[in-house]
């Protein structure tokens, strides 16, 4: 006669492959509802035999507890051997070629390079038991784990593709070992913390392949793992803004980053240029709002315009993209100071003029700062920036008046257009058109 633990194993390799997440209510479905076999439950306490069966499933390395082990993973489990292909206690990797190919993050900063290992995860405290200790050693504000990505990784490494030219975990030696036991009662003697490479230590196998690094402190620690996590084209789930914001305050914490707002601006350029970096020095103030310190001269953008004209004024329906308004549309959010874009914008601005002649516009306008800004606006200046661009209109409408009279005196020359080859199958390389 089969056992429960069997009848359970079964159903759960028939329906998910190693590494797949399913819940606790799933296997309830499949074991009591769909598959019963009704000899091998009481009626009763159908349920924690179930649980139990899981439980002696886990002792025999077939089943992860991924809600022992994950905040991120609460209330879920996982296969961690199908169809003989993963043993988890097998050491598959490779110390020769993680030291020869393995890469890791060397500009971080206040951080050396020790050695490359391939570690007992006993050994390793992950991120999630770092949290149930209250031990901080990641940055990650919401999700840290993302099981499309645990289970791509698996599976390629069961395919024998683990890539040791990629970026490594890395993790750093402990001040003391720390003693931990699971609410299972299973004892850990951690001796190294994760500080990157959450989602590969939640791989199925008991080691764990990694740099051990050392910090000239605990912040540049803590700082590796946000670096390490920055958005390239290369990396996937990687750190959001919520996580560089908890960085930087971490930072202000360690007192090594001032609270300013150029000093602000520069770490998110240097260290995280690819997150908000279209809005950066909007990004900066809020990070320092936060600290209950105001930027002496507030950045807005379009969005953030409509965002204080609503809150604040209560203002609703002030547009942003002018081209999208209609007739009923009589305002909008505008930013003035990059030059060049002035034209553009008074053009659309114009159009509307002549579409709806009727209405009267009202433009609720900010002054843009940073790249491609001179002078940039501050204190001192800002009236008379104002008053600037209030009269770049009439600049601007004695510019075409300009324009059209030289046409008319005949004083305005043709332009000669030449075109450029483009057509390659059909245009010769070295022919102007």
């Amino acid at each position: 006669m089969i056992t429960t633990k069997e009848h359970v194993y079964v159903n759960l390799t028939e329906k998910f492959n190693a590494g797949v997440i399913f819940t606790l209510q799933e296997v309830y479905d499949l074991c009591l509802k769909y598959n019963r076999i009704d000899e091998l439950y009481d009626g009763k306490n159908e349920e924690e035999m179930i649980r139990a069966a899981l439980q002696r499933l886990e002792s025999d390395d077939l089943v992860k507890f991924c809600c022992r082990d994950s905040y991120d993973l609460a209330g879920t489990y996982c296969l961690l051997e199908t169809k003989d292909q993963i043993n988890p206690n097998q050491n598959i990797f490779d110390l020769a070629e993680l030291e020869k190919h393995g890469r890791w993050y060397d500009k971080a900063p206040g951080v050396t390079f020790e050695r490359w290992a391939i570690l007992n995860k006993d050994e390793v405290m992950s991120h999630s038991i770092a949290r149930i200790l209250k031990i901080e050693c990641q940055t990650r504000v919401g999700e840290a784990l993302f099981q499309t990505t645990i289970n791509q990784i698996t599976e390629e490494v069961a395919d024998g593709d683990y890539d040791y030219r990629c970026y490594q975990p890395a993790v750093s030696v402990l001040e003391e070992p720390i003693n931990y036991t699971d609410e299972y009662g299973k004892e850990y003697l951690f001796k190294y913390i994760v500080r990157d490479g959450n989602n590969r230590y939640e791989l199925p196998w008991k080691y764990f392949p990694c740099c051990v690094i050392s910090g000239e402190d605990e912040y540049s620690l803590l700082q590796y793992g946000a670096i390490a996590n920055t958005p390239t084209r290369e990396k996937k789930n990687d750190c959001n803004p919520a996580d560089v914001k908890q960085m930087i305050q971490i930072g202000f914490k360690h007192e090594k980053i001032v609270k300013d707002l150029d000093v602000v601006i520069d770490v998110l350029k240097t260290l995280y240029k690819e997150v908000r970096k279209k809005d950066r020095r909007i990004f900066a103030a809020e990070i320092l709002a936060e600290e209950g310190i105001k930027a002496s001269m507030e950045p807005y953008d379009i969005v953030k315009g409509q965002k204080i004209l609503k809150d604040i004024f209560k203002k609703e329906g002030v547009m942003g993209e002018i081209n999208l308004m209609n007739e009923n549309d009589t305002s909008f959010v505008i930013g003035w100071g990059r030059k060049p874009d002035h034209y553009r914008k008074y053009y659309l601005i114009f159009e509307k003029q002549l579409q709806y002649p009727q209405n009267n516009y009202t433009a609720y306008s900010f002054l843009e700062q940073g790249q491609g800004i001179s002078p940039q606006p501050n204190e001192k200046n800002i009236d008379e920036l104002r008053i600037l661009m209030e009269g770049e209109r009439k600049r601007m409408l004695k510019h075409y008046r300009d324009v059209l009279k030289a046409e008319d005196e005949g004083t305005l020359k043709p332009i000669h257009y030449k075109w450029l080859p483009q057509a390659n199958n059909i245009e010769d390389h070295d022919v102007l058109y």
